[in-house]
């Protein structure tokens, strides 16, 4: 039914306006971190592992992804401003974008981009995709959730139970708590809740079936990001980096909207 790839930060800039206005969320997330992660998720499977065929895969499905350009129905920006909250009794306020001193008054540099990308090839052609990403917003995540399609029978089973049924999701969570987690509709256990009996309802309930990488490999080290990178520079294994076919297509898919957001300015 649609993908949406998630990139949360619940702090500001401490002081790097300066560098980040010059950049913006887009170019510093979503053309390259999200835009990642997006292909990892709809890429057909390689022919097998290897670099090449990893490259093969992403590139091909790049060059399937529409280019994107500044569009109400398919573009949100936004800048955070100053927000306060309390710990315990003790309340705090951080500073807005603009109240940074490096950040120029009239600076329209998104710091949230909301985007549909939209990919034109068999099995993804009508899904939508949308990239999110933010600073200075309620929490730090970064994940991506799958939202399938109704089946018929749901309608039955929502007829049933009086309740419109949430669509089931997969759920892929990448910081903080590495885990994979799934979200199907269930029906809560007891004689009473039984539909085949007159009179009574089937009563869904959204249950939670949780990989969570903590509770199943108790003790395992999970590295960082970037000890992975340098581990496989270090092996001569590029399946992680990225190559020049698809720097190509990224930005490609980028660079119009780019434009138009540096020199409209948009509210």
């Amino acid at each position: 039914d649609m993908s949406a790839g998630v990139f949360k930060e619940d702090i500001g800039l401490g002081g790097r306006g300066g560098y980040f206005d010059t950049f913006g969320i887009i170019r510093d997330i979503m053309q390259n971190h999200l835009l990642q992660i997006l292909m990892w998720v709809a890429m057909e499977p390689p022919e097998d592992m290897s670099a090449a065929k990893l490259i093969e895969a992403k590139v091909k499905l790049l060059r399937c992804i529409r280019t994107l350009r500044v569009n109400p129905k398919e573009c949100f920006l936004g800048q955070f401003g100053q927000s306060k909250y309390k710990v315990g009794q003790k309340e705090f306020s951080e500073p807005g974008y603009l109240d940074d001193e490096t950040v120029p008054k009239d600076s329209r540099c998104p710091t949230f981009a909301s985007l549909l990308v939209q990919v034109d090839n068999t099995r993804w052609r009508g899904v939508p995709f949308l990239m999110t990403a933010g600073k200075g917003l309620d929490e730090r995540l970064c994940e991506v959730r799958i939202r399938y399609k109704q089946k018929p029978h749901n309608k039955l089973i929502a007829a049933m139970s009086g309740k419109r049924l949430r669509s089931n999701e997969l759920v892929m969570r990448i910081q903080p708590n590495e885990s994979l987690y799934m979200t199907t509709q269930s029906k809560v256990p007891g004689l009473d809740t039984m539909a085949e009996v007159p009179g009574l309802k089937w009563v869904p309930k959204p249950t939670v079936m949780d990989m969570s990488y903590d509770n199943n490999f108790t003790g395992a080290y999970v590295g960082d990001a970037y000890e992975r990178m340098f581990l496989n520079a270090a092996l001569g294994d590029q399946s992680l980096f990225v190559s020049a076919d698809e720097l190509v297509e990224m930005w490609r898919i980028f660079t119009p909207l780019l434009h138009q957001i540096d020199e409209q300015k948009p509210e």
